[in-house]
């Protein structure tokens, strides 16, 4: 699995660029039709055209990013937004809290930090193989 970038569920991304398309849309068709009409185009669609757009290409740009990456000796989980490196080495125990995360406690400096990747983000062959990767490590065996 080194060398692996997982990224978000498409279902997920595609529920979000739609939502967020039709609302660019309806904003889009709103002005226009305020303008073809002799009238200044209201606040609302205005806003739903900015709204609408600028949040599909956020949401466009942030689905072609991986959420982990997996290297030979460490991994990066950026689910959050400062991205969290985790070091195999310093990995204490890896456990699985519930279906939707996967918490690995970390030793850095003399204390222990818990890093979570929220499973609910991936897909499921991916956390099947992250899980799968991490107990094979040979550290404690991550659990439901």
């Amino acid at each position: 699995m080194t060398g692996e970038k997982l990224y978000p569920k498409k279902s997920r991304t595609y529920l979000f660029l739609i939502s967020y398309g039709i609302l660019a849309a309806a904003g889009g068709v709103l002005t226009a039709q305020s303008l073809t009409g002799d009238q200044s185009p209201g606040n609302a669609a205005g806003f739903m055209l900015v709204f609408g757009a600028g949040m599909f290409i956020l949401t466009l740009i942030k689905s072609r990013k991986p959420l982990v990456l997996v290297f030979e000796d460490f991994m990066e989980v950026r689910q959050s937004r400062k991205p969290d490196l985790v070091r195999y080495r310093n990995i204490i125990s890896v456990s699985r809290k519930g279906k939707d995360r996967l918490v690995i406690i970390l030793r850095e400096d003399g204390s222990r930090r818990e890093v979570t990747v929220w499973l609910k983000e991936l897909e499921i062959t991916d956390i099947e193989r992250l899980d799968v990767f991490l107990s094979g490590k040979g550290f404690k065996k991550a659990r439901d």
